[in-house]
């Protein structure tokens, strides 16, 4: 699981439990200005919308049809992926960065995302 916080103009995901593990990572900080989008979506949703293509090849990391945890490859993009089920996917769409885009399962997506219109929105005033 992740646990994001936005604060200091900053997106930081710390991952949690054994995904530190499978996923080679232990946190990510992005700037906000990096993140040009961020959407809640199920993996139905993903496939529909053709994002789901960029994740195709992974190098390092765990990849099982109920989780996907590391970085991954597909359509000249790289990705970081740390998604359990079907539900509840944070997709950010990042620029300027080692990611292009971010997969993640959270517990709060909608909490998130408002908050992260309010960080975006102070930004830009």
């Amino acid at each position: 699981m992740n646990d994001i916080q936005i604060n200091n103009n900053q997106l930081t995901v710390t991952i949690t439990g054994m995904d530190k593990l499978w996923g080679f990572k232990n946190r990510l900080i992005i700037p906000l200005d990096h993140v040009s989008d961020m959407t809640i979506e199920n993996r139905e949703q993903l496939n529909q919308d053709g994002k789901w293509r960029v994740v195709q090849f992974r190098a390092p990391g765990l990849g099982l049809p109920w989780k996907q945890v590391g970085t991954f490859y597909g359509n000249h993009k790289k990705s970081y992926l740390n998604v359990s089920g079907n539900e509840h996917i944070l997709f950010v769409t990042l620029t300027n960065e080692k990611y292009d885009y971010l997969f993640l399962t959270v517990n709060n997506p909608d909490e998130l995302l408002s908050e992260y219109k309010r960080a975006k929105q102070k930004s830009v005033e």
